[in-house]
């Protein structure tokens, strides 16, 4: 990564990292020659402060110039960033205290990066200083690094058991790169937007390495503010002339309810012909939402074959499979009879095959478990003596799948199956089709099955949904009966309490965790005057979060119908 950097410092001076607080206001822009100056300053900053090649710092990555550049400096320095998730001001202190505490005791860590979300917070690590702004060394040559040397160490999602430390080291890193950039095949003229936190692989790995890698222009805006304005993210799509992007589903469900409330002149506005390769991954893709979104969008210029359905995982460094660009998304029916998506052909370095639960290789168009050899995969977990790979060299996923004509079909985590008179089925299946309800809040569903019971507990965004409890529960009911053939007891259908669903760090449900919560009584249903204040509640922190953001988009917006009605005059005026 180092050596890249270093050749910047003769790339086009226009091109760089553009950071935006929201998708309204100026970025602030760094150049991408700036880089390696910037970098040195950020390493000495470090060297002065006793950080040595080897010392371990917890780096809770927010999405600032500060950050990247204190990041890429303790690689410099040879010392190993542990990427963790920063503390996020709207969740409890406390276990963020204990998740750091047992990063120290797991991984030998005695300092943490010490980032203003941090301000005010009691740590169980020593503070480490940021660079001062701007701290730039001139003229310096980055160091030559070792390809197994340790780059940093990102983390697994952590959906079944406490995420685990994957070591990347600087061949692995270069390796996936380099299969990404080729399997897109963009150039030093695209422009690239991302709002991913960067704590994340994707947002790490596809968002920000791969356009420093290339040189190609990176829009990088605060995760917060695609949650406050995610037609805003389209707009600077527009304005800005992005040709592509790397999104989790999640985005697609969440940015689909603002588009079917939207003014008509705000898509009127929206160009996104230029738009050629959108990644899309993280977790299962709702097929009907993501046609929804390009019908929608289709007079806009979004064609139907940008979207790129991919497969990767922190083990691997990112991507694993990927359907390429131009190719429009394939949906066929999965062996339970439920449809699915393909995620694209495995990339050649890599070795994919699939084992039946019986312990026999499978055939295809069977479902089996995922298993991996070769590419850019980990061999161990970090400080951890146990390999990650079985004996002939391949990792067991724990993501289920299946192949057909080469391409490969990701139905679900093993953790996630559910058995219905013999046949399997899986929690997303469920979840999806609930989620298909006007009352039901898009991602706030869990359905997992005790003792043989089927339990939804999902979430509504209306008091009215409460009010008519029993029709409600039917509804759920009906559409699971009609999306996945399964019978459901309408008593085991319960609207929750917001903030009881426990996820992962890159917004995967932990299901074992909602279980066992579930099993020993903690899930809450809820009044309809409990969701009330709950939507007070959430909509005076969206107040003070987005209030700002909200009053620059709407200012952009109306200077936006200004200059159309003043080009439209003149335009009379002349004829």
């Amino acid at each position: 990564m180092l050596d890249i950097i270093q050749r910047l410092e003769t790339a086009d001076p226009r091109r760089g990292l553009f950071l935006y607080d929201d998708f309204a206001g100026p970025p602030e822009v760094v150049p991408y020659r700036e880089f390696a100056s910037r970098v040195a300053g950020a390493a000495e900053h470090f060297r002065a402060r006793g950080v040595a090649p080897g010392t371990r710092v917890v780096l809770p990555f927010e999405t600032s110039s500060s950050v990247i550049f204190a990041f890429l400096g303790l690689m410099e320095l040879g010392a190993v960033p542990l990427s963790v998730k920063p503390y996020i001001l709207s969740t409890p202190k406390g276990p963020y205290r204990d998740f750091l505490a047992r990063i120290r005791e797991r991984y030998g860590a005695t300092v943490i990066l010490d980032v203003p979300s941090l301000a005010g917070l009691e740590l169980p690590l020593e503070r480490l200083p940021l660079p001062p702004s701007g701290a730039k060394r001139a003229g310096v040559k980055l160091r030559e690094v070792a390809p197994d040397e340790l780059a940093f160490v990102q983390f697994s999602s952590g959906s079944t058991s406490f995420p685990k430390g994957v070591p990347i080291t600087q061949e692995n890193l270069a390796a996936n790169l380099r299969m990404i950039i080729r399997h897109d095949g963009r150039t030093t003229e695209d422009r690239v937007t991302s709002w991913l936190p960067l704590y994340h692989d994707m947002g790490l790995i596809g968002g920000l390495l791969t356009c420093i890698t290339v040189g190609n222009d990176l829009l990088l805006s605060q995760p917060a503010s695609f949650l406050m304005d995610p037609l805003g993210w389209l707009e600077l799509i527009s304005t800005e002339k992005v040709m592509g992007s790397v999104i989790p589903n999640f985005a697609i469900d969440y940015a689909l309810k603002s588009l079917k409330s939207a003014d008509a002149d705000d898509l009127k506005r929206l160009d996104l012909s230029r738009v050629r390769s959108i990644y899309l991954g993280s977790e299962p893709i709702n097929i009907p939402n993501l046609e929804q979104f390009l019908d929608i969008l289709a007079p806009c210029g979004l064609r139907r074959d940008v979207f790129m359905p991919c497969y990767g995982m922190a083990e691997t460094v990112l991507m694993v499979a990927s359907v390429p660009p131009r190719q429009t998304v394939r949906v066929i029916t999965a062996p339970n009879g439920q449809p699915a998506i393909s995620v694209g052909r495995p990339l050649t370095e890599f070795e994919v095959r699939l084992r039946a639960e019986d312990g026999r290789l499978c055939g295809e168009g069977e479902l089996g478990e995922i298993e991996l050899r070769g590419g850019s995969l980990a061999p161990s977990y970090f400080l951890d003596d146990r390999p990650l790979r079985g004996g002939d060299g391949f990792y067991a996923t724990g993501d289920l799948g299946f192949q057909k004509e080469g391409e490969l079909f990701i139905t679900g985590r093993i953790n996630d199956r559910i058995k219905v008179n013999g046949q399997s089925f899986f929690s997303a299946d469920f979840e999806q089709a609930v989620e298909r309800l006007p009352f039901i809040r898009p991602g706030r569903t869990a359905v997992i099955q005790v003792k043989g019971r089927l339990v939804v507990l999902a979430e509504v965004n209306h008091p009215s949904a409460l009010e008519r409890l029993e029709d409600s529960r039917k509804q759920v009911c009906q559409s699971v009966l009609e999306t996945v053939g399964v019978t459901l007891s309408q008593e085991d259908v319960l609207f929750i309490r917001y903030g009881q669903l426990q996820k992962t760090s890159s917004g995967k449900l932990q299901r074992r965790a909602i279980t066992e919560a579930y099993e020993q009584g903690r899930i809450r249903t809820v009044t309809p005057m409990e969701l009330r204040a709950d939507l007070l509640q959430m909509r005076a922190q969206r107040l003070v979060l987005g209030s700002v953001m909200v009053a620059r988009q709407r200012g952009r917006r109306w200077m936006a119908s200004g200059r159309a009605a003043i080009a439209a005059g003149l335009q009379r005026l002349r004829s």
